[in-house]
């Protein structure tokens, strides 16, 4: 971790034009200091002694929020005041102390912070054997206070630095979490929309034709009127059949019914096997619809299986809504490690998506097409009519013998 870079995030702030803001813990610890070399350290001083030990405390005050000038500050009045302030130099190594680890704590970078203690401990040096202090005191005091404070002060630091790190990381993966969450329960949504869409979408647009149908020849031909009320109820009965499928996925399927009598529970999401129902339903309606399969059917993995489903069944809606009941063929391709679809239809190739009047089928079938590393392609064909198109491989593990 590379610490000498910016002020942490925990220095102090300052006021406004850039005043120090001065604590109330450093106004305490001045008077605390004050109080105690007075009281304790105090007899028989000369006034002098006492103006030296305002002159060399009272920085600390802005040891927090200004630590280098504190440090500075505090350095050159020790020093200045040395011969004044004659006798046990505690007072003075204990300021001198606190100075060094507010800069190890408040400073900054390590390395920035490092060599200004470190010239101050020198300077320190220099100016004792100026005034002619003992040579070994004045070399070795210095460094042996303000190193070892500043390395406090900067190990407090780091700990800081650390904590807020790992504060951070946390409230991010909670928020990755949510967000991770979030994307999941749209990715359902947007699920359910494309199920409800596929099963609502097919069955309605066959009923409406069959409704159609049994309108027009209700007074003229009642038996055929009849097979088309027929073809409603059972198309009715599969989209319920799906819906009630659908909602056993998501457990709400209690109290569900039919309201037609069927009495079984719920069924497996439709697959590959179920195509052949599709076109039947579809050419019942009067469209030529065809099933073609090349290559030897297998069982699929169910994504897939259902997914080919999905699209057969929203591309067969699409030639009826669109295709004006033209002959329309689908064709099924099982390749060693892919499966290919095919919806061709001979109708009109008119402009604009096809799909739900908004593009909304075909996005769903891409959507499911992508979702399975698959492509899919849909538009007008060559000479007429249009054609959809997926390849949808299989899944590796699904290969193996």
């Amino acid at each position: 971790m590379d610490v000498s870079g910016p002020v942490p995030a925990t220095a102090p702030e300052r006021g406004a034009a850039g005043r120090p803001e001065v604590g109330l813990i450093d106004v305490g610890l001045v008077i605390a200091l004050l109080f105690l070399g007075v009281v304790v350290d105090g007899r028989d001083r000369p006034i002098e002694g006492y103006l030296a030990l305002v002159l060399f405390v009272t920085p600390l005050v802005v040891r927090r929020s200004w630590p280098l000038v504190a440090l500075g500050l505090v350095a050159c009045a020790v020093v200045v005041t040395g011969r004044v302030y004659v006798g046990v130099p505690w007072m003075q190594v204990t300021v001198v102390a606190l100075a060094s680890e507010a800069v190890g704590q408040y400073g900054g970078g390590r390395s920035a912070t490092a060599v200004i203690v470190l010239s101050v401990a020198a300077l320190m040096s220099l100016g004792f054997l100026a005034e002619g202090s003992d040579p070994l005191l004045s070399v070795a005091l210095p460094f042996v206070v303000v190193v070892p404070s500043w390395i406090v002060g900067d190990t407090i630091r780091m700990r800081g630095v650390e904590a807020t790190a790992e504060r951070e990381a946390a409230e991010r993966a909670v928020r990755e979490r949510e967000e991770r969450l979030r994307w999941a329960a749209a990715e359902e949504r947007r699920e359910i929309a494309r199920e409800l869409h596929d099963i609502v979408a097919h069955s309605v647009s066959v009923m409406l034709i069959q409704a159609g149908a049994a309108r027009q020849v209700v007074r003229s031909s009642p038996d055929r009127a009849e097979e088309s009320l027929q073809a409603i109820e059972m198309t009715g009965r599969e989209a319920m059949r799906e819906l009630r499928g659908l909602l056993g996925v998501l457990g709400q399927d209690e109290g569900v019914a039919d309201g037609a009598g069927d009495a079984g529970g719920l069924g497996p999401q439709p697959g590959v096997d179920r195509i052949p129902m599709l076109v039947e339903r579809v050419r019942a309606v009067g469209v030529a619809a065809e099933l073609e399969v090349d290559g030897e059917p297998r069982a699929l993995p169910a994504s897939l299986d259902v997914t080919v489903y999905r699209i057969v069944q929203e591309a067969l809606t699409n030639a009826l809504r669109y295709a004006d009941r033209a002959r329309t063929v689908v064709h099924l391709t099982y390749e060693p490690a892919q499966v290919r679809v095919e919806v061709l239809d001979d109708g009109p190739a008119i402009g604009g998506p096809r799909g739900d009047g908004s593009g909304h089928g075909l996005d769903g079938m891409r959507e499911r097409a992508s979702r399975l590393g698959g492509r899919l392609e849909a538009g007008p064909r060559l000479g007429g009519g249009y054609a959809v198109r997926a390849w949808l491989p299989v899944p590796p593990e699904a290969l193996a013998p």
